[in-house]
């Protein structure tokens, strides 16, 4: 099997010849370039093509202020930047991760409906997009397109404290607001399935919403703002043709999965277990209704280097894998895991998680 029709079988349900797997190497930190010292190769060798990942992410640019992106200033070692979303951030160069928001579109709420979002169509949204499709493919992965999510991305027109707020206090802006964004990442989502032909493949929406310990607010709340909207770009996305749609929040997305079926995605990412989600006991619980993406515990036990703990960890789950419904990964792959660590942990795929 290539790695769509590696992956794609796991979605399915059906056996894979292996376990395919998922990481990203490049999000936080350095483990590339440690990589490349530690396997003594230079140039722009990739751990995702040497561990035989399966599945690359791309987006567009998606900010419906997009065009109007750009670094506003220098500020001592930050620099002060204006992104798609109407934000003003501060953040250290290469650290796109760690920002500070210094404004926002909707500072005032009252904002709201004098903002116009650009054409969710325009073609230079995709500069940049189909390349990057093209290179994941042309490497062997399965590539998927993402976009945001609903509350991750009206977080960024609001800042994060202030919507949560808002969410209790002003109903009626936050549905507005939650309306406006939804309309425009649908949109968005469905100019990306169509520009690369990926229907079949389907589409991922990323929406941060919960700490390792729980949502960051009640499922009542997910329920009355998220779920009507969620289940109707879904439905839209379906009526299009679109197979399957996908949700990564990273935390404890558990007192939620009910709700997240109910609109209508069928698989989860990453399904930390330091935040309790045990795959194994989710498979008892909810059976062939839910695809699993990740189950690697990235915070404690790769960090430990402790190659008894990682096997102990990973064994189950390759034997979960065998009846399809998993792609194996982790959350990140940063600077606390050691190059052979991870190479340790790869290589117990190798030994075991081949099924054919």
């Amino acid at each position: 099997m290539n790695s769509s029709e590696r992956v794609m079988a796991a979605i399915e349900f059906r056996l894979p010849d292996r376990l395919p797997r998922w990481d990203a190497f490049d999000i936080f930190g350095s483990f590339p370039q440690r990589w490349r010292a530690w396997r003594g190769v230079t140039g722009d060798a990739n751990p995702a093509d040497y561990y035989q990942i399966d599945i690359g992410m791309v987006m567009s640019d998606e900010g419906p202020f997009f065009s109007l992106a750009q670094e506003l200033r220098q500020e001592g070692a930050y620099q002060i930047v204006r992104d798609g979303w109407g934000r003003t951030i501060r953040q250290a160069p290469g650290q796109a991760y760690f920002m500070k928001t210094l404004e926002t579109v909707l500072d005032d709420p009252a904002n709201l409906d004098r903002l116009k979002f650009e054409d969710p169509a325009d073609d230079l949204r995709f500069d940049g997009y189909l390349e990057r499709i093209a290179s994941e493919r042309q490497v062997g992965r399965l590539a998927f397109s993402k976009v945001g999510g609903i509350y991750c991305r009206a977080q960024f027109m609001r800042r994060e404290d202030r919507l949560l707020v808002d969410m209790a206090t002003d109903p009626g802006f936050c549905r507005a607001l939650f309306e406006r964004v939804a309309d425009h990442l649908t949109r968005v989502a469905l100019e990306e399935l169509r520009r690369t032909d990926s229907w079949g493949t389907g589409m991922w929406v990323y929406d941060d919403f919960a700490s390792s310990q729980a949502p960051m607010f009640s499922p009542a709340m997910w329920e009355q703002y998220l779920l009507p909207r969620y289940a109707r770009m879904i439905e839209t996305l379906r009526a299009q043709g679109c197979q399957h749609v996908f949700f990564h929040s990273d935390g404890n997305i558990g007192p939620t999965i009910e709700l997240l079926l109910e609109a209508g995605f069928e698989g989860f990412n990453p399904l930390e277990p330091r935040t309790g989600l045990d795959l194994v006991k989710l498979r008892k619980q909810y059976g062939k209704r839910i695809i699993f993406f990740g189950g690697i515990c990235n915070t404690q036990i790769l960090p430990s280097g402790d190659k008894e703990a990682i096997e102990k960890h990973v064994r189950p789950l390759i034997e979960l894998g065998r009846d399809g419904g998993l792609v194996i990964g982790s959350a990140s792959i940063g600077d606390d895991i050691a190059p052979e660590t991870y190479d340790y942990y790869s290589s117990l795929l190798d030994r075991y998680a081949c099924y054919t």
